[in-house]
């Protein structure tokens, strides 16, 4: 009885923050990023990180898009993630 009743409790709670993750697109502008080896070895090490579910990459425009839950990483440490790759990473443009 006490097994089942905590896998109800988990299963209710995994449930619950499912529900509250949301899906976040982050617009990343890299301006080095002027090759196909560049956009490779970005997308690579942003799809090794929990949470990225997709990434888009425009080498001409220098951005990259990524799709990510935003309660698993956020878009701070997507930026972290580029530069750790060796590409400066613009700051996104606030609304005024």
């Amino acid at each position: 009885m006490k097994l089942t009743l905590s896998v109800t409790a988990a299963v209710a709670v995994l449930l619950a923050s499912a529900a509250i993750a949301k899906e976040a697109t982050a617009n990343i502008t890299v301006p080095k990023m002027d090759c196909d080896s560049c956009a490779v070895v970005i997308k690579r090490a942003l799809t090794k990180t929990a949470g990225v579910k997709s990434t888009a990459i425009d080498t001409d425009k220098r951005l990259v898009k990524v799709v990510y839950e935003d309660s698993t990483v956020s878009e701070a440490q997507l930026h972290q993630t580029i530069e750790k790759t060796g590409f400066e990473v613009k700051p996104p443009v606030k609304a005024k």
